[in-house]
């Protein structure tokens, strides 16, 4: 299994897009770049302010801020931080990025997670999460207590961090995931309610495909119809992506 875990890891290196614009700046005044990590996305939003959806994985920290560099972006221009759920390679450098001065956005299910610097249990969705790919996930991360606790029936309006988007409560991956919707309403960045593609979203990146782990595969598959049935267009993924609202519905249905 070692020798098959390390077969993706080298997969993953070689498949690994660039960062790139990957949603033009359009009448609402913001684009969205992405900056693809070891192991998830890092997606930024950049408006008035800069906010990040999500923060990789522990040890991504350096290539996260080369990232952003070549987005045009500083540690330094970014406000906010919004941690769609508390698994390590979503919340791995939150506590870094707090210590910049970046105030962390996480859902209140997660918390116990957040301040135990450990997600726990993941519970898979296939034979190859359980015994091939799950070698690869880091479960411990720096612990962190974030700035702002969303209710996880509540909602966080994302003025207060510069950008016009709001995060929005969607337990069903994780107790505290969130999901945040912009331009709109047309834009949602979904974290792990789906992944794109083969390999973790590195090959077929825009494919919707059942994520590898979900603690409420029912409620995630309610959570995807409610965001078709609000109207989303384009959904941004931690891992691969952009989806189309035509491809997502071909997969989940409307």
């Amino acid at each position: 299994m070692r020798g098959a875990a390390s077969l993706v890891l080298l997969a993953l290196a070689a498949c690994r897009p660039a960062p790139a614009i990957t949603v033009p700046r359009d009448v609402h005044g913001m684009s969205v770049g992405t900056v693809a990590l070891s192991l998830s996305n890092v997606h930024v939003i950049i408006g008035g302010h800069v906010v990040l959806i999500d923060t990789g994985s522990p040890g991504d920290l350096d290539d996260l801020e080369a990232g952003l560099a070549k987005l045009g972006v500083r540690l330094a221009d970014v406000s906010c931080a919004v941690v769609t759920h508390v698994h390590a390679d979503h919340a791995g450098n939150a506590r870094a990025l707090q210590q910049r001065g970046i105030s962390i956005i996480a859902g209140s299910g997660d918390l116990m997670r957040a301040i135990n610097g450990d997600h726990g249990e993941l519970h898979p969705t296939s034979f190859f999460a359980r015994f091939i790919l799950k070698p690869l996930i880091p479960h411990r991360f720096d612990a962190f207590w974030p700035d702002v606790r969303v209710p996880e029936t509540g909602q966080y309006d994302l003025h207060a961090c510069g950008i016009d988007a709001e995060v929005v409560a969607m337990p069903g991956h994780t107790a505290g995931s969130l999901v945040v919707i912009a331009k709109g309403g047309k834009l949602a960045f979904v974290g792990d309610l789906f992944r794109g593609g083969a390999l973790a979203g590195y090959v077929h990146r825009s494919e919707p495909e059942e994520h590898f782990y979900q603690d409420d595969l029912v409620e995630v598959h309610e959570r995807i119809h409610q965001l078709l049935a609000a109207g989303v267009e384009t959904f941004m993924l931690g891992h691969g992506g952009p989806s189309t609202r035509a491809d997502v519905e071909r997969v989940f249905g409307r």
